[in-house]
């Protein structure tokens, strides 16, 4: 949904405050929007109020020079982790027979693309916070929002005893597709390095597109510039095209997310003739169709965290890593609040990696003593930010739960 829909989708907003203080007994929903629950909770940093600003906007009562401080700060603060859009009660007709259980596209309102769309009106006004500007500079000048050179990408690839096609040079019938973060950081490449073995167990052939890879996009759309998006969205399309790509395989659901849904921007049609993955997704297959053997005898109890961007956005995908774990023989104890009611890590698409708004919500220590509560002794996650995110989180609250990607869960039982 680009700028054109945010405005006609904002008129559907009755102000019902479902998205603030919704309470659905039957399945124990009782917390929407992380921020509700962690920060100052004003309307401003709620959906609801953030929808009132932007149709004052488009009415022109308001401008972005008109913009506190503390407003840019907790619109910069939203996760946009969708469980709003997920639970609004504005439903397209044609859904209704399916209520409740109503996918995440039935939502007329998208309160994400609303909230982009006020973080665009405030690019445009030069209003940026200084972290989320250094972020957009350095994937306008590296390719990553670190700033690290893309030589560095490659550090992963010093631990495994094999090599891997670069896909810029050899053909392969896969892209791994590591995304900007994973590959500069050293918690996160040992979950490439994971999931590097996994597929050569599996016989698969795959490359990556070494120092060629570049961001997908998808985090500079959700900051507010749409101009780098489609310039990146461009740029990756013709790098797929010109190297013949036709399967890609995310690490991240940001990464998948940002092909699957919002490429379609700026390409008609998409990424035409290429299929998109979440690695979770490829690997279920695999191990569906035989070519991926897991043992199956693993003794511990683990749970499981939902990415919004591979769950509530992308098609609601909540039952692969399930399949995956099950494949390992653990046991799995789900949290309270997961599919599609999961609670954000806090990483989000609002830079939570980088920008540390004034009220510090600290969503992921939440989530943290959330996963405490199952009594598992795992914690995993299938995702670079969410591993991230709650390692810090689980140290904050002085939790012992171990943090793991699904890949090392897995490349433990091959």
């Amino acid at each position: 949904m680009a700028l054109e829909e945010a405005k006609k989708s904002v008129y559907l907003c009755a102000r019902c405050g479902y998205c603030r203080d919704m309470v659905r007994a039957r399945d124990g929903t009782d917390l929407m929007c992380p921020l509700r629950e962690t920060s100052s909770g004003f309307e401003s940093a709620i959906a609801r109020g953030r929808n009132w600003i932007f149709r004052q906007a488009l009415e022109g009562r308001i401008g972005p020079s008109d913009f506190s401080k503390k407003f840019v700060d907790r619109l910069y603060m939203c996760l946009l982790c969708g469980n709003c859009t997920e639970h609004c009660l504005v439903l397209d007709p044609s859904s209704w027979t399916r209520f409740p259980k109503n996918k995440f596209v039935d939502h007329l309102i998208n309160n994400d693309e609303i909230t982009m769309a006020l973080r665009s009106l405030v690019i445009e006004e030069g209003r940026l916070p200084v972290q989320i500007r250094n972020v957009l500079e350095n994937i306008r000048r590296f390719g990553n929002p670190l700033g690290a050179p893309p030589k560095e990408r490659e550090t992963f690839k010093k631990a495994l005893d094999f090599d891997i096609k670069n896909a810029t040079e050899e053909k392969c019938e896969v892209l791994l597709y590591l995304g900007s973060i994973a590959p500069y950081n050293q918690r996160n490449q040992r979950t490439i390095q994971a999931l590097a073995r996994v597929l050569k167990a599996s016989n698969v052939d795959f490359g990556t597109f070494g120092d060629k890879e570049t961001e997908s996009g998808g985090l500079v759309r959700e900051l507010g510039e749409m101009g780098l998006f489609e310039e990146l969205s461009q740029r990756n399309a013709e790098l797929f095209q010109t190297y013949g790509i036709n399967r890609i395989v995310c690490l991240s659901p940001h990464d998948y997310h940002t092909f699957v849904n919002y490429y379609q921007d700026v390409i008609e049609g998409g990424l035409v003739g290429i299929e998109v993955q979440h690695y979770t997704q490829f690997l279920s297959d695999l191990v569906r169709n035989g070519e991926l053997e897991i043992r199956g005898n693993l003794r511990r109890t683990v749970t499981f965290h939902d990415p919004c961007n591979l769950g509530r956005k992308s098609g609601g995908f909540y039952d692969p890593p399930r399949e995956l774990i099950r494949a390992t023989g653990a046991k799995l104890a789900e949290m309270r609040l997961r599919r599609e009611n999961s609670y954000c890590c806090g990483g989000g698409g609002g830079g939570g990696l980088w920008y540390e708004p004034e009220d510090e919500p600290k969503v992921e220590n939440q989530r943290a003593k959330q996963a405490l509560e199952t009594g598992a002794d795992t914690l995993l996650v299938a995702c670079p930010q969410c591993a991230q995110m709650l390692e810090d989180g689980m140290k904050a609250v002085e939790g012992t739960m171990e943090v793991l990607d699904l890949a090392e869960l897995i490349e433990e039982n091959i």
